[in-house]
């Protein structure tokens, strides 16, 4: 039993150390609010990771552990000593600077971890543990397995609170208009360009694609739906129709105009469906304050 918390206490000091090495300047701050002068900050922050390093290296050997765990009980009770005097200074929150400097978090935390780690660093000084019996194998194995349960329910819990975040942004955000520039596709207004098979009575959907282009292929599904619905859809392809290509403007594919009675009340690029359902509402919109 000391052995493995001899591996789990160095293993929480080098991930220590090399948190704090992947920014040493921000932990260099981080030492500053602490009280460290500038000038010593960064030594002062050197000489915290060397010691971490150190003590962890220390307690993975065995004649040596002891008096590591009476070093790391040492350093948790200054880490949680500093703490405590910032609370007094009325400081609530505090840079993270042990295991990693990345955010503030509360005072009263970052103590309380301190003061884990120090308990820690006891019990290994002290041997209390040296006399505990390992336990058996199958006791290893259910508590893997009783971990393991509880990370895949967090997972859980996780991927259901972010599938409901996306589901909030999305409905905050709507979906995005096709991009419609006045210079690019034809005229607003205006009668739509010659196409063959234009009907010119009632709506049409004039839809622009490009050979290799991925996005046509996404929305084809969409489109071939609403011609289903009744919808007049016609097909363009800039490799056999690029004449109507230049008729209309076309600045780049997926391009769609939509029309009532033959004139354009609608056009822009598109990406998806959601933006191609916007552009015929926006044109139906314009045909009906038209009449």
């Amino acid at each position: 039993m000391e052995l493995a918390l001899r591996v789990v206490l160095a293993a929480l000091l080098f991930s220590a150390a090399a948190a704090k090495l992947r920014d040493m300047p921000r932990f260099a701050a981080v030492v500053g609010e602490h009280g460290v002068r500038e000038g010593l900050r960064r030594p002062v922050a050197r000489a915290v990771v060397a010691a971490e390093v150190a003590l962890g290296v220390l307690l993975l050997i065995g004649p040596t552990a002891e008096a590591a765990g009476l070093g790391v009980f040492l350093l948790g009770l200054v880490f949680a000593g500093s703490l405590a005097r910032l609370r007094l200074r009325g400081a609530r929150r505090a840079g993270c600077g042990c295991f990693g400097p990345a955010r503030e978090r509360p005072v009263g935390l970052l103590a309380a971890r301190a003061l884990g780690l120090a308990a820690l660093g006891g019990l290994v000084a002290t041997g209390a543990l040296a006399d505990v019996p390992s336990p058996s194998g199958e006791a290893v194995l259910v508590a893997v397995v009783a971990a393991l349960a509880v990370v895949v329910a967090l997972l859980v819990v996780l991927v259901l609170a972010l599938y409901r975040q996306v589901g909030v942004l999305e409905s905050r955000l709507g979906p995005r208009a096709a991009l419609e520039l006045a210079d690019e596709g034809p005229p607003l207004g205006a009668t739509a360009p010659a196409l063959a098979g234009l009907v010119r009575t009632g709506p049409e959907l004039v839809a622009f694609r490009s050979t290799g282009c991925r996005l046509c292929a996404e929305i084809e599904p969409a489109l071939r739906a609403r011609a289903r619905d009744g919808l007049r859809v016609h097909d363009v392809a800039e490799d056999a129709q690029s004449e109507v290509f230049r008729r209309y403007r076309v600045p780049g594919s997926p391009y769609v105009a939509y029309l009532e009675d033959g004139v354009v009340a609608a056009k822009g690029l598109v990406n998806t469906l959601e933006q191609i359902e916007e552009l015929i509402a926006t044109g139906r919109e314009r045909a009906r304050a038209a009449a």
